[in-house]
Parts: structure tokens; C-alpha cells; sequence
């Protein structure tokens, strides 16, 4: 009797011990939490005690890091946070109760940006030049510069000595990499003063020699450009797809002088994101730190109103696009 009493407790022993959760899979799951606890701008608002215990028990008995993600998951849309994400197992997770509704943009730009990241360029009216910005993602060097250079030369190709101002289309952009883009643009944003204090300030762009430097190794460089253009007004044309990278143009060219921003409330991707690696391979988390700021101080957490709210697109006859005409007809009230 005491053998059998003996064999069947080393046996649910054994069970047990089998399904107890590896360490490493507890302290991959503390290592999120505490990544969103001290990190996150959303942090300082929420229950962490509550959390962590509801966390806790979705996660009870997983055994490997990929079976952590629905318990990741709800500490992750507890945040709130709509720019941030999780990968695990090199999968992307977002919270897609917070993305953009795409019905708030119109038919005429979903069809522009099927076409891809191009960069269109115009006049209108013969003395108002048209440049739309486009996404551009890659971080190497030689293609930032690539991007920058071709941004800069088509802007300079419709640039006269008779063009009175300058029509900045963002609604095609949903984001990407800003340095090369606002470099391949900078001679028209001009050297604007730095704000001295603040967290996430968009627009404080150290821009030397036609070059914005990063690092030793990580920069952007225009080989030429078509001279100071600062002095031109600026319309900057936003709308429901304009997002992240391209909302930080938006606001940095907000507090230029003579700009005007025109057309329907941004994305709403208008934070500072960092990330930070996770336990084990292809893990990561990105989190929302910050709100974007512009020169005045003012934040932007949840995206752009434009100055002048026009709805209505015709991208590809921009004589006819009820954006483009607001535009000029900003720009025609524009003194020299």
C-alpha cells in the first residue's frame, strides 16, 4: 500500500512538474510588463496591479514564448496605444481597435496610394508649384540620399523665378523614415529655431552644409540643390492618410512662417515610438513614449486638425482637387 501511495505521488509529481511555466517564459512576460510600466506615455494612467494579476492568469501553465501573445496581447491594448506593437516569434501584433477607419478616406486617394510611393510634382496655374511627398521606410545611407537627391531635384524642376508658392502634398504619406524626407525638402522648410526644452519636438532637425548628420555613419546629404527657397509661402495638404513620419512633417512645417496646413484630420499616429527587444529571438516591443510637439509647445496626441478643413479629393486632375484649389487660393492672399 505505501509503494503504491509512494509511485502515485512521484507520479502526479512528475505531472505537475511537467506543466509548471519554465522560468524564462515568467521572466519573458515580466519583461514586457515592465517595459510597458516604465516606458509607456500611457503608463502612469492605469491599475498596473490589476494588470499584472489578469496577466498572470491568462498566462498561468504557457510553456513557450509564442503562447504568451494573448496574455501580451490584452497588457498590450490596456495601454491604449495605437502607434506602439508587439512582435513575437517575428510575428507584428498591433491594436487594431485603435487603426484608422479607412471609410474617413476617399475613394480618389485610396486609388493613389494602390499606385504606390511615387513622387508627383506639378504646377498649377503656371506660378504655384505641386510636390506630394510620399512614404519612404528603408535606413540605409545610399538610399536615403537616393530619395532625398530625387525629392530635391523634382521640387526644383518645377520651381521658377516666377512661382509664387509652393503646394506640399502629405496625403499620400503614411509614415516611414523623416530624415531623408524632410532633407530632400529643407531648402524650402528653411533654418528654423531650435525649442530649447520639451520631449518628442517635431522639427528640431540639425540641418549644416545641405547635410542633416546623425551620427558618424548615418546621415542624409543632398549633393545639390536650387538655392534658398525659404521665403516662398507654403500650403501643406493632409488628410485621414497622412500618418506618423509624415504628420511629424505637418507639424514641423505648422510653425514655419508664411504655411498654412489644409484638408481633413490626420491619422493620428503623432507619437515618439521606441522600441525595445524582448527575451529569445524575433522578439520585440515598441511602445509610445511621447506625444509630438511642435515649436510653440503645442502636443499632438492624437493626430492634426488642418487650419483649413476642406474634404473632397481629385488627386490626379489637381485643377479640380477641392484641396489644391483651397490652396492657391490661401497662396494668392500671400504677400512676396
Amino acid at each position: 500500500m505505501l509503494r503504491k501511495l509512494l509511485f502515485f505521488l512521484t507520479f502526479f509529481s512528475l505531472l505537475a512538474s511537467a506543466n509548471a511555466q519554465p522560468d524564462s517564459v515568467r521572466r519573458f512576460v515580466d519583461s514586457a510588463l515592465n517595459l510597458m510600466q516604465q516606458h509607456s506615455m500611457y503608463s502612469q494612467k492605469l491599475n498596473w496591479k490589476t494588470i499584472r494579476d489578469s496577466t498572470a492568469k491568462l498566462a498561468a501553465g504557457v510553456q513557450t514564448y509564442s503562447e504568451t501573445l494573448p496574455a501580451l496581447q490584452y497588457a498590450f491594448n490596456s495601454l491604449g496605444d495605437k502607434h506602439g506593437w508587439l512582435v513575437i516569434d517575428d510575428k507584428e501584433y498591433r491594436n487594431t481597435s485603435l487603426q484608422p477607419k479607412v471609410n474617413r478616406t476617399s475613394q480618389n486617394i485610396m486609388e493613389a496610394v494602390t499606385k504606390g510611393g511615387k513622387i508627383y510634382k506639378g504646377t498649377v496655374e503656371g506660378k504655384y508649384a505641386y510636390l506630394s511627398l510620399p512614404f519612404f521606410g528603408k535606413q540605409d545611407t545610399s538610399s536615403m540620399n537616393d530619395f532625398a537627391q530625387r525629392l530635391q531635384d523634382s521640387l526644383c524642376s518645377v520651381v521658377t523665378p516666377q512661382t509664387k508658392g509652393v503646394i506640399l502634398d502629405l496625403r499620400l504619406n503614411p509614415g516611414g523614415n523623416s530624415f531623408p524626407m524632410i532633407m530632400g525638402v529643407s531648402n524650402l522648410y528653411g533654418k528654423q529655431p531650435k525649442r530649447k526644452e520639451g520631449k518628442g519636438y517635431s522639427g528640431d532637425w540639425d540641418i549644416q552644409n545641405n547635410e542633416l548628420r546623425l551620427s558618424e555613419t548615418f546621415y542624409v546629404r543632398l549633393q545639390r540643390t536650387c538655392g534658398d527657397l525659404s521665403n516662398l509661402p507654403v500650403a501643406v495638404l493632409v488628410g485621414p492618410q497622412t500618418g506618423s513620419s509624415g504628420e511629424f512633417i505637418a507639424i514641423a512645417f505648422s510653425t514655419r512662417r508664411k504655411t498654412i496646413l489644409i484638408g481633413e484630420e490626420t491619422a493620428g499616429y503623432t507619437t515618439g515610438n521606441q522600441g525595445y527587444y524582448l527575451p529569445g529571438i524575433n522578439n520585440a516591443i515598441v511602445l509610445a513614449e511621447s506625444a509630438a510637439v511642435d515649436r510653440s509647445g503645442k502636443e499632438y496626441p492624437n493626430g492634426i486638425k488642418p487650419s483649413i478643413e476642406v474634404k473632397g479629393d481629385d488627386f490626379f486632375h489637381r485643377e479640380n482637387d477641392p484641396k489644391v484649389r483651397a490652396a492657391v487660393q490661401w497662396l494668392k492672399k500671400q504677400k512676396p
